[in-house]
């Protein structure tokens, strides 16, 4: 899969004709693309109801060809998705080209980010956090701590109209989904960066840390319950 990636990655054949298309494709490219129509074979034992003869088959592998350059379907990354879904799927029949590249399209969640309404809620309680006392060695996922820093924080914590939090919504998700579609990686986490429970916590803080606390609690609450009220609304529309 490697070589599937960097062969396809180095062509420019977006604008060529079917036939210049063919005469472009080098051998390895070829190769890879018979083991995964191998690999899908095994997945799905009744592919032979779709590919009966040596020339559908081969008419198949120019196509998926072309269709995965059309797509930008080019990495190591997006074929793997592809074929841990095909491999969950409960059919023995082979999926069409288009439903194959809807499945190599990875989302979020598969990629092992927090869903949007996850990383919400995480990044206005950090927001919240970074306003009282927060221990060091509390962990902070760094997907988190970098979302953050993109936020236009007036435009979430001011919105009061439906145009406003819609705005709002739409920001922060366009912020997420840049993050995500970036070249931004996210550090492992390492042993010492594990969460500490709420009780040690406090022990170490003073009457008016855990006043505080409390009241940006609160607010972190009324935060969340604001943009979950919003989003709902929208979605009524």
């Amino acid at each position: 899969m490697k070589e599937l990636s960097k062969t396809i990655g180095s062509l420019n054949l977006t604008k060529v004709s079917g036939h210049e298309l063919q005469n472009q494709i080098p051998p390895i490219v070829k190769t890879i693309v018979d083991s995964l129509f191998d690999q899908l074979a095994f997945v799905f034992p009744a592919w032979r109801y779709t590919w009966d003869t040596e020339d559908k088959i081969k008419g198949a592998k120019k196509e998926w060809v072309k269709a995965f350059f059309e797509n930008e379907i080019t990495t190591k990354q997006q074929i793997s998705c592809g074929l841990k879904k095909a491999r969950s799927t409960d059919t023995d029949f082979l999926p069409s080209c288009g439903k194959f590249i809807s499945w190599c399209t990875p989302s979020p969640e598969d990629l092992g980010y927090p869903t949007e309404h996850q990383a919400m809620k995480d990044c206005i309680r950090h927001r919240n956090n970074q306003k009282m006392f927060t221990p060091a060695n509390i962990y902070i996922r760094p997907f988190i701590v970098e979302l953050c820093k993109n936020i236009d924080w007036w435009l979430i914590n001011n919105s009061s109209t439906q145009i406003e939090h819609k705005k709002a919504e739409k920001h922060f998700k366009d912020e997420y989904m840049d993050l995500i579609n970036s070249e931004y990686q996210e550090p492992e986490e390492s042993s010492h960066e594990r969460l500490e429970t709420s009780e040690i916590v406090s022990e170490r803080m003073s009457p008016e840390q855990v006043k505080d606390r409390g009241n940006r609690a609160k607010e972190c609450a009324i935060d969340i319950k604001r943009l979950l009220a919003a989003k709902k609304l929208n979605k009524d529309k």
